[in-house]
């Protein structure tokens, strides 16, 4: 358990090592930040710090490095400090002109976040809830069904779900007959919901259940359009570390990066490291959150080295994310 002092000598070092990427003395946080306790007592604590695995001292240095423990430390309480903050530098209407497209929305985003930033961005936004215009019901083996949903777009969503070997011909058409009364002209994510109110035959309950599952599935599946900026900022800042690079470029490239992260589990604004993302990433570290802009749901990823601008990074992304709640 830190004592306040110990946080506050703690969270210094992190604040100065993130601005000037050297060793920090206590000589250095005494003179900067007019410590009114001794140097004997700074070294003390600071000689506490590293003992509990928050400082690492280099060989032949006088001064102390955080270590990820402290990164993380530091992290939790900047999330806890701004979470509240609403001030933004964005004005959405300089970034986003009316009539854009989702996708141009998703790239003008990631451009200015990336500006200022100095980072690469990801702005994600799920895809337009279309109209349903049509289910249809088609047995493609004796015990596998294939759900097929028109959307307005005229666009198509093909879903395999189970089926006993027992359901008959007439059976499915009743059951498409019943689902479609429910769902033509509802918004795809209503699906679920509207074949729930819809009471079936007896029979045909177990099938129905499994067509709602595979549905909702399909829908929670449902593409994200995503935005990128700043890839060559990133370069700059990690050009050693060639093996993440490449590998999070074809990540991006394939629209994979959005699976690395559970985006349904962010609260507020999360930080990850690049190790804690089940891949083979060195050397980054990956800072998050959800929001809501125009009705849709949308994520934004800010990504850069594991020594990055933390509290610059955390304070915009919270203070864009209070914003727009604020402006539903």
């Amino acid at each position: 358990m830190l004592t306040d002092r110990q946080k506050i000598i703690l969270y210094s070092i992190v604040d100065d090592f993130l601005n000037v990427l050297t060793p920090i003395s206590s000589k250095h946080l005494i003179d900067k930040y007019n410590l009114d306790i001794s140097s004997a007592t700074v070294r003390n604590d600071m000689a506490r710090l590293e003992a509990e695995g928050f400082l690492t001292k280099p060989h032949a240095s006088a001064g102390r490095i955080p270590s990820r423990k402290a990164l993380r430390h530091y992290i939790g309480m900047l999330t806890d400090q701004l979470s509240g903050e609403t001030e933004s530098g964005l004005k959405r209407k300089s970034v986003l002109a009316d009539g854009m497209e989702h996708n141009e929305m998703s790239q003008a985003l990631a451009d200015f976040f990336s500006g200022m930033t100095s980072y690469l961005t990801q702005v994600s936004m799920t895809e337009e809830d279309e109209l349903v215009k049509g289910i249809y019901l088609t047995p493609i083996a004796t015990s596998t069904l294939l759900v097929i949903i028109v959307l307005e777009s005229g666009a198509i969503k093909k879903i395999p779900v189970g089926m006993s070997e027992d359901i008959t011909i007439p059976d499915l058409e009743k059951l498409g007959n019943e689902l479609n009364f429910a769902v033509v002209d509802q918004p795809l994510s209503k699906m679920a919901v509207r074949m729930i109110d819809r009471t079936s035959a007896d029979s045909l309950n177990i099938l129905k259940a499994d067509i709602i599952d595979g549905i909702t599935d399909g829908i929670n599946g449902q593409k994200l359009i995503s935005g990128r900026s700043g890839f060559n900022h990133l370069i700059h800042q990690i050009n050693e570390d060639t093996s993440t690079l490449q590998l999070l470029y074809n990540d991006m490239e394939s629209d994979q990066l959005n699976e690395l992260i559970d985006l349904n589990t962010i609260d507020g604004v999360d930080v990850f490291f690049g190790d804690e993302l089940n891949r083979n990433y060195d050397s980054i570290s990956v800072i998050t959150t959800n929001f809501d802009i125009f009705g849709r749901r949308a994520n934004l990823m800010v990504i850069g080295p594991e020594i990055m601008s933390y509290k610059e990074v955390i304070r915009l992304l919270y203070s864009f994310r209070n914003q727009e709640r604020e402006r539903e």
